[in-house]
């Protein structure tokens, strides 16, 4: 691999496919993985749980056992009470009748309790460490990501998992345990009727079976068409005042409503394989029930089989159609586990693309010189968006990079913090190469205020000092005051404390500007790069800004990328870009600044200067 070349895998396995999907999110072709590799995975998590799982499979296991004892009462009251000698004792049995209900009842409660604890604690740490992962993942993924989607894994699909531990999970082993211990008595009882009772196990296992091979994938489909509901959702909402402005609601219901009926289509498809499981199995354990009655019958009248016995049979055949119809049901919520559970994994299973390389050490102090040595970049590994480039900041140089839209000017600047990962060539502060560094250190020591501020929903305060905790309110008040927005804040009815609603929506763009460049100061970052940032304000505000760079790039390297060519007329330098290459490069010389020399060649610099003033005046 070429010095600086990107990993396309980043940490994957040897074999692993590399998610990509076209803007569609991660993995939505991705097939269907086994049953058993899943719930595998999943009992991982059961692993720090142990003793408490340990404790709810006694009291699953104590359930069954106690679920047996009524036919066994009932068999000795008919046999031994009712038709034989003891009637006496008939009271005896009916207080153990109630007491096994009374134990059994407790027992129910401990074992219900005891699974939803384990399943919220599993849960818990499942959602959380979905969450991490998405932390850790690199801007490519989220570029093809839906968020609407994301936000369904980490919230609806790992609710479903609470329901796989915290309920269905123990209630099929519960009622599995039942049946083996119904077949167990029943054989010992009389072992011509077991083996009645056994020849339906098999046609009930196999029918579950393809129950589940058919439901788990119609499942799949409709956690697949609700998510994307919800990602049509999220972006509706996200953007309703673009929708209004373009009177774009019968557009937005349409396409809603054809996701809605994608998602209704897999419900209906799923209800009608549910369907028909309770009815096949209502017909075969009637089949059951009658060929005991038969059999049992004949045994009565011969004498080879007392009544309790026969009644006890048909008592715990009857008993059989509950646990098979909630196993039934049961089922339904682990193939739906299986298929959130497949969704959830598969994010996981997303490695980050731009991670620390095994021999990364922590950048240490520097000066701030960054250098582009040969470097090229493309986002899909096809078309190249930035090609060829070399150049350097010097430290404290105030660098400006222009050009037309699309030229490939904040992916250059995107690289110095690893945003991205080059192609080839490389990228170096102070001679260190970006990609030879760990990931935290490197972007300790560089602040980026992108072009599209975003706000958390909280107040000024926590915007401004966000990624540096612990840190004073003198410390914000003079950051506020560098970014020029220290007296709009106080005049505010909370000062400081003041919420500014969901992305900011209670501010002006130039507001928003000025706070997140607040907040990028707060770091003191030896490289500092601004994204556009008089994009949102008025010329009043701009030439205030214009005074708090100067202040704000003191002692800093400072990449400023910008339209306004009034912000870049006092750069340092200034790189022109064009079509992802460096068109024009402006350095001061002989007294005349980097803007003047551009300006005298006349190249593409200054077409797009005369473009943008008329008469020595912005238009």
């Amino acid at each position: 691999m070429k010095n600086g070349e990107r990993s396309r895998t980043g940490n994957r396995p040897k074999g692993a496919r590399s998610v990509k999907t076209g803007g569609k999110g991660p993995g939505m072709d991705r097939t269907t993985e086994p049953i058993w590799p899943l719930l595998k995975r999943l009992a991982h998590y059961i692993k720090p749980h142990v003793g408490l799982f340990a404790a709810t499979v006694c009291a699953a296991a104590g359930a069954a056992f106690l679920e047996l004892l009524p036919a066994f009462i009932i068999r000795a009251v008919i046999d031994k009470c009712i038709l034989g000698e003891e009637g006496h004792l008939i009271w005896m049995w009916a207080a153990g009748l109630i007491a096994v209900s009374l134990v059994q009842g407790g027992v129910d409660f401990l074992r219900l309790y005891l699974t939803a604890l384990v399943g919220q604690k599993i849960v818990f740490r499942i959602r959380n460490d979905l969450f991490s992962h998405l932390n850790r993942l690199s801007f490519s993924f989220f570029d093809r990501a839906r968020t609407g989607d994301l936000m369904s894994r980490v919230t609806s699909d790992t609710d479903v998992l609470s329901m796989f531990f915290g309920r269905a999970g123990i209630i099929v082993l519960t009622n599995a345990l039942f049946l083996l211990g119904i077949m167990v008595v029943l054989f010992s009882w009389n072992w011509l009727l077991g083996l009645i009772y056994a020849a339906l196990l098999p046609v009930m296992i196999m029918t579950i079976r393809v129950y589940a091979l058919r439901v788990r994938p119609a499942m799949g489909r409709v956690r697949k068409t609700l998510g994307q509901l919800g990602s049509i959702l999220q972006g509706t909402l996200a953007g309703i005042m673009v929708v209004k402005v373009f009177g774009g609601e019968k557009y937005e219901e349409e396409r809603f409503d054809h996701s809605s009926s994608r998602n209704l289509s897999a419900g209906v498809e799923a209800v009608k394989i549910q369907s028909l499981w309770m009815p096949f199995m209502n017909v075969l354990i009637g089949f059951g029930t009658g060929l005991i009655i038969w059999v049992g019958g004949y045994g009565v009248i011969r004498g080879s089989v007392s009544l309790g016995t026969l009644i006890a049979f048909t008592t715990y055949i009857g008993m059989i159609l509950r646990p098979v119809r909630q196993t039934g049901m049961m089922m339904n919520v682990v193939m739906r586990s299986l298929a959130a559970s497949e969704r959830i994994f598969e994010v996981m299973d997303t490695n980050p693309e731009i991670s620390d390389s095994p021999d990364a050490v922590p950048l240490p102090p520097i000066e701030g010189k960054v250098m582009f040595n040969g470097v090229c970049f493309s986002y899909d590994g096809e078309h190249q968006v930035l090609k060829d480039i070399s150049l350097e900041a010097l430290p404290g140089e105030m660098v400006a990079v222009v050009g037309p839209s699309g030229a490939g000017k904040s992916t250059l600047v995107h690289l110095i913090p690893r945003f991205y990962d080059v192609d080839s060539g490389s990228v170096t502060i102070d001679g260190h190469n970006v990609m030879k560094v760990t990931l935290d250190s490197l972007r300790a020591h560089v602040g980026i205020a992108l072009q599209s501020v975003f706000l958390f929903d909280t107040s000024v305060r926590e915007n401004i000092a966000y990624g540096s905790p612990g840190v004073s309110d003198r410390e914000i008040e003079r950051v506020a005051r560098t970014a020029q927005i220290h007296d709009f804040v106080c005049s505010l009815p909370m000062g400081y404390g003041t919420p500014v609603g969901e992305r900011g929506i209670r501010l002006s763009g130039g507001q928003r500007q000025r706070i997140a460049l607040a907040r990028v100061l707060l770091q003191d970052p030896r490289v500092l790069i601004l994204d556009e940032p008089t994009s949102s304000v008025d010329a009043a505000t701009e030439r205030k800004m214009r005074d708090a760079f100067e202040n704000a790039r003191e002692g800093r390297t400072t990449f400023v990328i910008a339209h306004r060519f009034r912000t870049v007329r006092h750069a340092d330098r200034i790189i022109v870009m064009k079509d992802g290459v460096v068109a024009e490069t402006g350095l001061p010389d002989d007294g005349k600044t980097a803007h003047e020399m551009l300006m005298e060649v006349g190249g593409l610099y200054s077409t797009l200067y005369s473009l943008q003033f008329t008469n020595g005046r912005e238009p």
